[in-house]
């Protein structure tokens, strides 16, 4: 079932993976909702700057030092840079691996939702369990990739509606605002070959990528080749 927790000397609770205490949080849009389970608290923040303040001295009143979360469609990133600049360490997990493990604990069902005290349970029974690594290149990057494929979507979105009749005007205004999306996701293609070019790790891992047969079919240029990459590293 985890580790349990036990009272220490202070008369806190502590657990029993080599004195840490470790927060588990569930990142939403507007808020997180904070657990620790070894001293039994819980509470939830506004996704602002004074709520991460607020989250920050909650979590040092309680000595907990260690704090865990899932990829939350990058609603996690803000949050766990404003931990990791006060020296909190910041494991940022699959979702997946989470509700698999709760699921085998016979703790959720299918469409359950995963909440911040199944999150610290995992963070406690798999301690060195990996995450993802802070990386400002890669945070970066990703979000020129992200940028990117919005503007593919609107495209493709346009390119739909262009199959229609549709009067004139219509018409016209879609073309030019495809042809400034083309130029648009030029821009970003340059940008990010220039990141990947500039850092060591991102080439290494365009070139593995590149390397793979069929792993890119369909890529239009180099833009959709180092997109994959992003995605799988």
């Amino acid at each position: 079932m985890g580790f349990e927790p036990g009272p220490s000397k202070e008369g806190s609770w502590m657990m029993a993976q080599n004195g840490l205490v470790v927060a588990g949080i569930d990142v939403a849009k507007d808020k997180v909702d904070a657990c620790i389970r070894a001293v039994s608290q819980r509470r939830t923040f506004e996704s602002t700057a004074e709520g991460r303040r607020q989250l920050i001295s909650w979590l040092r009143k309680h000595k907990a030092t260690k704090v865990v979360m899932e990829a939350s469609g990058g609603y996690e990133r803000e949050w766990a840079k404003a931990l990791r600049e006060k020296e909190i360490t910041v494991r940022i997990v699959d979702p997946k691996r989470v509700r698999h493990f709760a699921q085998s604990a016979g703790r959720l069902a299918k469409n359950d939702a995963i909440d911040a005290d199944t999150i610290g349970w995992f963070a406690e029974t798999f301690g060195e369990a990996p995450g993802q690594a802070c990386d400002a290149e890669r945070e970066k990057l990703l979000q020129i990739v992200n940028a990117r494929r919005g503007l593919l979507e609107t495209e493709t979105m346009l390119a739909n509606q262009g199959e229609h009749a549709v009067p004139d005007v219509v018409r016209k205004m879609q073309a030019r605002l495809s042809k400034k999306i083309a130029l648009e996701v030029a821009k970003l293609d340059a940008a990010i070959a220039a990141m990947i070019k500039a850092t060591p790790h991102f080439a290494k891992l365009a070139e593995i990528i590149e390397s793979v047969p069929g792993l890119v079919r369909g890529a239009s240029g180099p833009g959709e080749i180092q997109s994959s990459s992003i995605d799988i590293g």
